[in-house]
């Protein structure tokens, strides 16, 4: 198979399963090396506490009806939305370098490096 010819969207059950496991590696290695990280997380969480509505929205639920937010509730949305873009970019680097990291290994294991 080539890599042209994988639909992102229908991964095959081996490319999924390998995803995931890269995915846990990055979060477990943020989460021991990085504090940004950490702090982002335990805000994240503090504001999925403190406003539910925030939970719903973020579940992939369906929202089936107008929903009215208090000044208040659009601020922690906002905030909420500003912690998760930078948490993404934060993992975005991070699986960059986990990519790397791996080509770097492969490469010795072949005895290119």
């Amino acid at each position: 198979m080539r890599i042209s010819e994988i639909d992102l969207y229908h991964l095959p059950g081996w490319m999924n399963a390998a995803f995931e496991q890269v995915e846990k590696q990055c979060e477990e290695e943020l989460e021991r090396e990085s504090e940004t990280y950490r702090k982002i997380i335990k805000e994240e969480y503090a504001l999925l506490d403190q406003y539910p509505f925030l939970s719903m929205l973020t579940a992939g639920d369906e929202t089936t009806e107008g929903m009215e937010l208090t000044v208040e509730e659009m601020k922690a949305l906002s905030r909420f939305l500003v912690l998760e873009d930078d948490r993404r970019e934060i993992e975005a680097v991070k699986y960059f370098l986990l990519g790397g990291r791996g080509v770097v290994e492969m490469l010795e294991l072949l005895g290119l490096v």
